[in-house]
């Protein structure tokens, strides 16, 4: 049992924790091109719904083959 357990022990790594900037260090200032970003991804995410939306409009109405 014990050689089970130290072999566990060497081979588990140390999680890395995720960094976190610090609260002494100025936050980076928000640029033109960081709120020129934002506002595409906005409109390819709206763009990208309402895609989506339509699709699924155009499955729910029944074909008009069908009803002549």
């Amino acid at each position: 049992m014990r050689q089970f357990q130290t072999r566990q022990q060497q081979h588990q790594q140390p999680m890395q924790q995720p960094v976190r900037p610090s609260a002494h260090e100025p936050a980076r200032a928000v640029t033109a091109q960081d709120v020129e970003n934002e506002t595409l991804d906005r409109a390819a995410a709206l763009w990208t719904t309402r895609r989506i939306r339509s699709f699924f409009l155009l499955l729910d109405q029944p074909l008009r083959a069908a009803q002549r």
